[in-house]
C-alpha cells in the first residue's frame, strides 16, 4: 500500500499526448498542479491551433516548469507521438509517467470513468504521488507501475487478440519470446515506467510513419503492440511490473488482476441463463466442447515427428523436421488460396509434395497418424456438452463453429463418440465454408445464412469467439480453455520451465523433451481443468480463484495428477532400459514394490507380453541386513546402515538388524543418536555380536528358504533384477551377499551408495534420478512416494519356514495400512493415467517419454511449493513408517 513520503530526488517526464484539449484543461492539468519535485513536461499535439491552447494552459498553469510541446501526427494513438518525438530525452530522465487525453479507452457504457479511475490512480493526492516515487526509489528492481484495471475492461482483453501477428517482428527485434494466452500490460496505455527498463524500446529508432493513422480503435495495429510489450520489455531487461490498485488500497508485487475477477464470478448457471434467452446457440468446438490430453496441438505434430524419425529413419530430410516442414507446408496451401479461403489436411500434404520428395508411403503414414492420434487425445468437456443438450433440449436452434483443417469425414466419429453429433442442427468448419471465424469471414457467413440477432456465441478463443463478436454485436459467452486456465494456475511455472530447454541443449534433444513434457503433463489440462467454471461439475480439483492453488478432492484425480507423470516415465526407463533386455525375471522388492508391481504387471499383461515375469520379493532393509551379517559381520554397519538415528539401542538393533531384545534388557532406556554416538554404537555392536549373528543365522536361513520356494539359487544360470524406489541399494546389496548371486537393480532414484552393489558383481541404475540428483530427490520426494508406495501388510520381520513353501512375517500394521484404502484410490488413478495414455498414444509414446524427466517431477516440485495441495482427507491419510531412523510414522503431508 502506498503511504505519504517526501519526493526522492529523480528525475521524471511526463509525457502526455492530447488530442482532446478539455480533458487535458478539466481532467489532468487539475491532478498536476501540486506534482512534487521539479518534473519535465513533454507534450505532443496534433495541430498547430492545439499546440497555442496548451502552451498557454502551462504559461498560466507551470510557468516555472520545464515544458516542451511539440506538434506531431495523431499515429499510433498516444504512442507513436512518444516514442517518435521524446525517445531521446526520455533516456536523460529516470522515470516516466505516460498519459493522455484519449475518452474511448474500452469498449463499454463507462469509458470516462475508467479514464478517470485510471488517472486517480496515477496521480493520486500530492502525498499519493510522492509515494509512488518512493517506490521505485526504494525498489530498484520496479520497472513499471500500472494502475488496476476500470471494471469496464474485459478479462479476455489482456491476451493478444488480433495483434500477435504485428507484435512478432517487434518482439524479435527486442529478444522477447512472445507468452501465451494472458499475461500483464498497462491497459488504457498510461503508466508510470523506470526509463531504463524500457530502454530497448527507446533505443529503436522510430518514426511518425511506422505508425499507421488512427482509423478507430480496433485492434490488430503497432500502438496495440506496444501497449502489450511495455511489461514484456521491463521483464525482458531484468525489472519488475507492480500494479497500484488505489480503491483496493495495495500494490500488486509482480502481477496485474486483469480483472479476472469478473470471470470467476461466472457460473453454469449463467450460462445456462443465457441459452434460454437465445433462439439459435453456437458452440466452438476445438478447446470449447472438445479438449486434449495433449499440452497444445503442436504436441501430435511432435509425436508424428517423432514416429517418422522412428519408423523411416533414412528419411532426407529427417523425419524430426515434420513439425517445421508441415509449418510450411501449411502457409504454401494457404498462399495458393490467396489467405482467401481455408485449407483441408489434403490440401496441406499436397503442398508438402512440393517442398520436398519424401516417398508417399511416408506422407500417408504421416497424414494417418496425424489424424488418429489427434482422434484418440481428444476428450469431452462434460459441463460445456451439458450447456449444448440443454440449449438442443430446449428447442433452441443449435450450431457447431469451427476454425480447422479437419473435414467432416475426420471429425464426425468424435462427434458421435463424444455425444455431440446428434445435438446439433448445422456444423459450419473453416474447411468446408472457406471462411474462417479469427479472420473474421466465417461470421460474415453466419450473419447472412442465420439470424444472429438471436444468437448466443460460446467459446473460448480470446479474438477468434469473442472479439469478433464483440466487434459485430454478436452475443458471446466466454468459457476459458483448460489450457489458458492452466497458463493463469501457480502451476504453470512448474508445467511449462519442465519444457525449456538449458542452454546449449541441441534442438533435437530440445524436440524430444517438449514432446516428452506435452505427452505427460497433458492430461493436466483435461483432468484439472475440463470444466471452465471454478466450481467443478464433478467432484476433482477445486481452486478459489484462477491464480490460487489447486486443491485436488479426490485421490484418484491426485493419483493421476501427481503420481501419473512420475510413474510413466518411470516405467517407460524401465521397460526400455537395455539392461532389461538381459533379464529373465524381476522381483519388486516391498514393501514398495507392492503397488509397482501391479503397475508393470498392468502394462505387461495389457501392451507388452514379451516383458519378464514379475512378482513381488517380500523383503526390508532390517531382514536384510541382518542376513548379510551372518557372512560377513560389520561392526560399523548399525552407523552406515541409515541417514541417522535418535531413539534407544534396543530400537536401533530391531530396526537394522532385527534383533529383538526381551523387555527387561537395559539397552531399551540406553539413549542413542546418529552420527553423534557413533563410537558408542560401534562399541555395543561389538559386545553383541553374538546376539546379532545368532539372529543373522535366522534371518539367512529363512531368507534363502524363501529365495529357494521362489525358484531363485546361489550359482543359478538365471539373470535376476530387483525394482525398487530406490536410493542406496542397501537390501540389492545384502541379497547379492546373502542368495551369492548378482542381480540388476532398476530404481527411481540411486544415489552414488549404490554403486557399491558391483562390489559383488551387481549393477544399479537411477532411472529418474542417479548420483547426487538423487539424493535431491531423496531429500524432497522420498516421504511423501514412500507413504503412498507401501502394502497392506506390515514390514517384513523374517520368514516362517516350518511349513511349505515358507511365507514372511510381518510386524504389526502401521498407520498406512489403516489407510490402505486410500492409498489403494491414489494408485488407482495412476493406473487410469498410464492406460488412457498408452490407449490413446499407443506403446510408440514410451520411447518419446525416455526424455521426461524434468517433466515426471513438475507436479511434484508444484505441491511442494504449494501450487497444489491435498484435501485434508488425502493429506490425513499419508504416512511413512520410519522406525530405521527412530521417527515412528512420519506425516507425509506437513
Amino acid at each position: 500500500m502506498l503511504a505519504s513520503f517526501p519526493a526522492p530526488s529523480l528525475r521524471v517526464a511526463i509525457a502526455i499526448h492530447v488530442f482532446y484539449i478539455d480533458v487535458l484543461e478539466k481532467n489532468i492539468l487539475p491532478r498536476l498542479k501540486h506534482f512534487p519535485g521539479d518534473p519535465s513536461f513533454l507534450i505532443t499535439t496534433d495541430t498547430e491551433e492545439k499546440y497555442l491552447q496548451i502552451k498557454k494552459f502551462f504559461e498560466r498553469e507551470f510557468p516555472e516548469h520545464r515544458v516542451f510541446i511539440r506538434v506531431a501526427p495523431n499515429r499510433g494513438r498516444n504512442f507513436g507521438p512518444l516514442l517518435s518525438t521524446w525517445r531521446h530525452a526520455l533516456l536523460q530522465h529516470d522515470l516516466l509517467l505516460h498519459i493522455h487525453t484519449k475518452k474511448s479507452l474500452y469498449t463499454g457504457t463507462e469509458q470516462h470513468e475508467w479514464r478517470d479511475t485510471l488517472l486517480d490512480s496515477l496521480l493520486p493526492t500530492p502525498e499519493g504521488i510522492a509515494g509512488i516515487l518512493e517506490h521505485f526509489s526504494e525498489d530498484e528492481t520496479v520497472g513499471v507501475l500500472q494502475p488496476a484495471p476500470g471494471p469496464t475492461v474485459p478479462w479476455w482483453a489482456w491476451t493478444w487478440l488480433a495483434n500477435k501477428h504485428v507484435a512478432q517482428p517487434l518482439l524479435e527485434r527486442l529478444s522477447i519470446v512472445s507468452p501465451n494466452g494472458y499475461f500483464d500490460y498497462p491497459a488504457g496505455g498510461m503508466f508510470w515506467a523506470r526509463v531504463e527498463a524500457l530502454r530497448p524500446l527507446l533505443e529503436i529508432p522510430w518514426k511518425s510513419e511506422d505508425f499507421p493513422e488512427e482509423s478507430g480503435q480496433m485492434d490488430g495495429t503497432l500502438a496495440h503492440v506496444v501497449e502489450r510489450c511495455i511489461s514484456l520489455v521491463a521483464r525482458s531487461t531484468g525489472y519488475r511490473m507492480d500494479e497500484y490498485d488505489r480503491e483496493a488500497g495495495l500494490v500488486r508485487i509482480g502481477y496485474g488482476r486483469k480483472n479476472l475477477d469478473l470471470y470467476e464470478r461466472i457460473t453454469q448457471k449463467n450460462l445456462f441463463q443465457d441459452i434460454k434467452e437465445s433462439e439459435t446457440v453456437s458452440f466452438d468446438l476445438f478447446d470449447t466442447l472438445l479438449t486434449r490430453i495433449a499440452l497444445t496441438p503442436d504436441t501430435i505434430h511432435f509425436t508424428v515427428a517423432d514416429r517418422l524419425a522412428r519408423e523411416f529413419p533414412a528419411l532426407i530430410p529427417s523425419g524430426s523436421d515434420f513439425v517445421t516442414l508441415r509449418k510450411e507446408a501449411e502457409h504454401r496451401a494457404r498462399q495458393k488460396h490467396f489467405e482467401t479461403d481455408d485449407v483441408t489436411l489434403h490440401d496441406i500434404y499436397k503442398a508438402f509434395c512440393e517442398i520436398l520428395e519424401w516417398p508417399d508411403e511416408v506422407l500417408h503414414f504421416a497424414q494417418r497418424e496425424e489424424v488418429r492420434i489427434d482422434q484418440q487425445v481428444l476428450r469431452p468437456r462434460p459441463v460445456v456438452i451439458e450447456a449444448l443438450r440443454f440449449a438442443h433440449e430446449n428447442g433452441k436452434r443449435t450450431l457447431i463453429v469451427s476454425d480447422t483443417f479437419l473435414t467432416r469425414k475426420e471429425l464426425d466419429p468424435i462427434l458421435e463418440q463424444a455425444g455431440i453429433l446428434s445435438l446439433v442442427d448445422e456444423i459450419y468448419l473453416s474447411s468446408e465454408r472457406l471462411g474462417r471465424k479469427d479472420r473474421g469471414d466465417m461470421w460474415d457467413l453466419l450473419i447472412a445464412c442465420e439470424d444472429t440477432k438471436t444468437l448466443l456465441h460460446v467459446g473460448d478463443n480470446e479474438q477468434a469467439d469473442i472479439q469478433r463478436t464483440a466487434d459485430l454485436k454478436i452475443r458471446h459467452h466466454h468459457v476459458l480453455s483448460g489450457l489458458n486456465m492452466l497458463r493463469l494456475s501457480p502451476m504453470a511455472p512448474f508445467v511449462f520451465d519442465s519444457l525449456t530447454s538449458p542452454s546449449g541443449e541441441s534442438s533435437i534433444h530440445a524436440q524430444q523433451r517438449r514432446l516428452a513434457g506435452d505427452v505427460l503433463l497433458g492430461p493436466l489440462v483435461a483432468e484439472l481443468f475440463g470444466s471452465p467454471f471454478l466450481t467443478p461439475h464433478t467432484p476433482g480439483s477445486q481452486a478459489a480463484s484462477l491464480v490460487s492453488p489447486i486443491t485436488l478432492l479426490a485421490p484418484e484425480t491426485a493419483g493421476r495428477v501427481l503420481l501419473g507423470p512420475l510413474l510413466m516415465t518411470f516405467l517407460a526407463r524401465l521397460v526400455l532400459h537395455p539392461a532389461l533386455s538381459k533379464v529373465e525375471r524381476i522381483f519388486f522388492l516391498s514393501r514398495e514394490g507392492f503397488f509397482l508391481s501391479r503397475l508393470y504387471s498392468h502394462l505387461r499383461k495389457n501392451w507388452l507380453p514379451h516383458l519378464p515375469e514379475a512378482t513381488v520379493f517380500p523383503v526390508s532393509r532390517r531382514v536384510a541386513i541382518s542376513a548379510a551379517q551372518s557372512l560377513a559381520f560389520d561392526p560399523d554397519i548399525l552407523i552406515h546402515s541409515g541417514d541417522g538415528y535418535h531413539g534407544t539401542m534396543a530400537a536401533l538393533l530391531e530396526a537394522r538388524l532385527n534383533v529383538v531384545l526381551p523387555p527387561d534388557d537395559p539397552l531399551h532406556d540406553m539413549a542413542i543418536r546418529l552420527p553423534d554416538d557413533r563410537a558408542t554404537v560401534r562399541a555395543m555392536t561389538l559386545l553383541l555380536k553374538d546376539t546379532i549373528l545368532a539372529q543373522a543365522e535366522l534371518s539367512r536361513s529363512g531368507l534363502q528358504a524363501w529365495a529357494t520356494s521362489q525358484g531363485i539359487s546361489a550359482g543359478s544360470s538365471m539373470r535376476y533384477g530387483v525394482v525398487d524406489i530406490g536410493y542406496g541399494g542397501t537390501i540389492q546389496r545384502h541379497l547379492q551377499t546373502v542368495l551369492g548371486l548378482p542381480l540388476c537393480g532398476f530404481y527411481m532414484a540411486a544415489e552414488p551408495g549404490a554403486q557399491r552393489v558391483e562390489e559383488t558383481g551387481g549393477l544399479a541404475f537411477g532411472l529418474l534420478a542417479a548420483g547426487e540428483k538423487a539424493v535431491a530427490f531423496r531429500h524432497a520426494y522420498s516421504i511423501f512416494l514412500e507413504a503412498i508406495f507401501t502394502a497392506p501388510h506390515g514390514q517384513v520381520i523374517g520368514y516362517e519356514t516350518t511349513c511349505e513353501p515358507p511365507s514372511p512375517l510381518f510386524a504389526c500394521p502401521g498407520l498406512s495400512q489403516e489407510n490402505f484404502d486410500m492409498l489403494t484410490r491414489l494408485v488407482d488413478g495412476a493406473e487410469h493415467y498410464l492406460a488412457d495414455l498408452l490407449e490413446s498414444y499407443g506403446t510408440e509414446i514410451l520411447s518419446a517419454l525416455l526424455h521426461g524427466d524434468e517433466a515426471a517431477l513438475g507436479p511434484l516440485r508444484a505441491m511442494k511449493e504449494g501450487a497444489i495441495t491435498l484435501s485434508p482427507e488425502i493429506a490425513q491419510a499419508l504416512f511413512t513408517e520410519d522406525a530405521f531412523c527412530g521417527r515412528c510414522e512420519v506425516s507425509a503431508v506437513l
